[in-house]
């Protein structure tokens, strides 16, 4: 058996992920490999719960506020990039710690995305101009019915998420992605962070309202001319903006930012349970 070790500490948001992994890395005297598609943004703080400076202070942690929104990245680069980065880091030290609730990434990561659909324009076409007439929903429901276990990893409130995992999931054209293999045969402990569930929502509630007093709406606000963008289409920014644009009362999106993170919560623990 390897002497290398990977712990994979991983759940739904807000569950206590970063604390618990952490905890291990002080024990191992190793880093943190963060494998969370939005904490990745230099430009995105408040709302996607990045660790705190003491936190990062006192475990180093990789991909955390390391590109801009306005690069386009993908999780077969984040698993190409992270492997790269395991086979260095694997050259010092013999466990490291692996954290996040990106269901995609986390797979792409750890097994590959050997098997991916090239981009269809006339499908992404169709979808885009279903996106305008008929809304999200009806893309929500596409990918639903097509695949259970693709909705279940996808953030459906980001429309080009939704489209690109509708494309992966009715596509045909294959191609390999440049993912490196592992330097290291290694033993992976994954530990599944588990709560009960009105328990979490509350603790989800209750992070929505420390994000809010601590400045969420001001961070919003300053990203608001580039909300095109696709990473700014993701729970707690994209709520905002129908607020800003005087659609709806401030109340009311901070409790769509509540709701959506339930939901997106919900989604993350079926990914789970069906995956790992």
């Amino acid at each position: 058996m390897s002497s290398r070790k990977i712990i994979a500490v991983l759940g739904p948001t807000a569950v206590g992920k970063t604390d618990k992994a952490i905890a291990i890395a002080l024990e191992h005297q190793c880093p943190i490999i963060s494998c969370d598609s939005r904490q990745l943004y230099k430009e995105l703080n408040i709302g996607v719960a990045k660790p705190d400076e003491n936190q990062l202070t006192a475990v180093k942690h990789y991909f955390i506020s390391n590109i801009s929104i306005k690069e386009h990245y993908t999780a077969g680069r984040y698993a190409a990039d992270a492997r790269h980065l395991i086979n260095e880091l694997f050259e010092e030290h013999q466990t490291l710690v692996i954290v996040g609730g990106t269901g995609l990434y986390i797979k792409a990561l750890l097994n590959g995305l050997d098997q991916l659909p090239e981009r269809n324009e006339e499908l992404r076409v169709e979808l885009e101009n279903i996106l305008k007439l008929e809304g999200i929903e009806s893309l929500q429901k596409r990918l639903q019915e097509k695949s259970a276990e693709m909705y279940a990893k996808t953030e459906v409130l980001n429309p080009q998420r939704l489209i690109r995992a509708i494309e992966i999931a009715e596509g045909t054209t294959i191609r390999n992605t440049d993912i490196l293999p592992f330097k290291y045969p290694f033993e992976l402990e994954t530990v599944v962070m588990e709560m009960d569930r009105d328990r979490l929502y509350q603790r989800i509630n209750l992070r929505v309202d420390q994000m809010v007093e601590a400045g969420l709406e001001e961070e919003a606000r300053g990203l608001y001319d580039r909300r095109e963008l696709n990473a700014l289409q993701t729970v707690g920014y994209s709520e905002w903006w129908p607020y800003f644009e005087g659609e709806y009362s401030r109340e009311k999106a901070i409790e769509l930012i509540k709701q959506h993170s339930r939901n997106y919560a919900k989604r993350q623990i079926t990914w789970f349970k069906n995956q790992i």
